[in-house]
């Protein structure tokens, strides 16, 4: 007789539905209430944000777009919000913002630059702050930035602070304008080796100490601090891209010979006059001597990518080392004792030249300066100005002062220029 075979221990395919919906049903509903609640949030958050923005509009704040360092502006559906206070907006005014600005949960760059704001302790726990600009207000401490380790950018100009002593600790700034304070001690500085960008004109800075080991700084300015004459502490900022230095007391610069990296440098009406030291700075693309003691230029022959050179009211009579700077665009050279311009010849790439009152007679040398689009021959001994007729490119030409009698000659010759004389 034959086994009858053991009943299979497989269940039927109904049954196994039945098992797998027993199994997996709590968490399939589970899930589904969640992804119902994370649409609803999609949906939901935007509109409340939107609303938020609204109610700060009405409050006296209006859009801008926020500035990313590593690319274009973005705004705040990227996750930033710009916000700008209108002029005369009152403390009372942002501390009914505030509300509205922890909800939205974004980064966000403020402006209350030219309100009537004289106290930011109201700021104390806005998460997400990077940019701050309290420009003309009537701030005077700004102790309550101690604990901002968000921020990144802060805008002190024209304020009535003194001590800096807050910022310390504030290692993530990248940008700071300490711009006509009364700032003087820069100690609080040390530490933050991520500074980018640092301006301190018109201050009342002496001691740079505080600068000399800032491996990212970039752009220094301190035009106006006129206490400032050692620059010494500078000599090792090789990152350093732009640096104003105009109306100080420095008189030599030898401190910035490994500064190979400087691209604009400005000493307008310092005491410096001798600039032997710019030899190996093959970067530099904008050098102002505006004022300065300088007299000679031989230093300048070997900048190749010099695009704007100015040597008005200094003592310069020859610019010959001028020659081989093909590259140039804008020269000025007002109020010097250049007489002989032939060496110009060669700067076809001249868009601005400025001869207003110098020696300098005869213009032949402009022949070819086809790129040329303002010239300054104002207050000159100039007489004959014919070869300015092919010069079709010129947008500004003032004489007035000058010798040149054919005026009229030149006006119809270049119709699409503005005549001053």
């Amino acid at each position: 007789m034959a086994e009858t075979p053991p009943p299979s221990t497989k269940p039927a395919k109904g049954g196994l539905r039945t098992s797998v919906w027993r199994r997996a049903g709590p968490w399939a509903i589970g899930g589904g209430i969640a992804l119902l609640l994370g649409i609803s949030f999609l949906v939901l958050n935007p509109l409340r944000e939107n609303r938020d923005e609204r109610a700060l509009t009405d409050l006296g704040f209006f859009r801008g777009a926020c500035n990313d360092s590593n690319g274009p502006a973005i705004t705040s559906e990227s996750g930033c919000l710009a916000l700008r206070a209108k002029p005369a907006l009152s403390a009372s005014q942002v501390a009914a913002a505030l509300p509205y600005l922890r909800k939205l949960h974004l980064r966000l760059e403020l402006s209350l630059a030219g309100t009537e704001v004289d106290n930011i302790e109201l700021l104390n726990g806005l998460d997400g702050l990077e940019s701050l600009d309290l420009s003309g207000t009537r701030i005077w401490n700004i102790d309550a930035l101690k604990g901002v380790h968000s921020l990144k950018k802060l805008v002190i100009h024209r304020t009535e602070v003194e001590n800096i002593d807050a910022l310390k600790g504030l290692t993530g700034l990248q940008s700071l304008s300490l711009w006509d304070t009364r700032v003087s001690n820069l100690d609080a500085l040390k530490d933050l080796t991520d500074l980018r960008q640092l301006d301190l004109r018109d201050t009342q800075v002496r001691d740079l100490d505080a600068l000399e080991k800032l491996p990212h700084l970039e752009t220094l300015k301190l035009g106006g601090a006129r206490n400032v004459r050692n620059i010494e502490p500078l000599s090792q900022l090789t990152t350093l891209k732009t640096l104003d230095l105009n109306e100080t007391q420095v008189e030599s610069i030898d401190a910035l010979k490994k500064l190979h990296d400087l691209q604009a440098l400005y000493l307008a009406n310092t005491p410096v006059w001798n600039i032997d030291s710019l030899t190996g700075m093959s970067s530099l693309k904008i050098l102002v001597l505006d004022g300065s003691k300088v007299e000679n230029v031989d230093a300048t022959q070997g900048l190749l990518q010099l695009e704007t050179l100015v040597l008005a009211r200094t003592q310069v009579t020859n610019i010959d080392a001028l020659k081989s700077l093909t590259g140039m665009r804008r020269l000025n050279l007002a109020d010097t004792r250049v007489e002989n311009i032939d060496v110009l010849r060669s700067l076809t790439g001249l868009q601005m030249l400025n001869l207003f009152r110098t020696r300098v007679r005869n213009v032949d040398a402009l022949k070819g300066l086809t790129g040329l689009q303002e010239l300054y021959l104002a207050n000159t001994p100039v007489q004959d100005i014919d070869v300015l007729k092919g010069l079709t490119g010129l947008r500004e030409l003032v004489l007035y002062g000058t010798r040149a009698t054919n005026i009229a000659e030149i006006k119809a010759a270049l119709p699409n220029t503005r005549v001053v004389w």
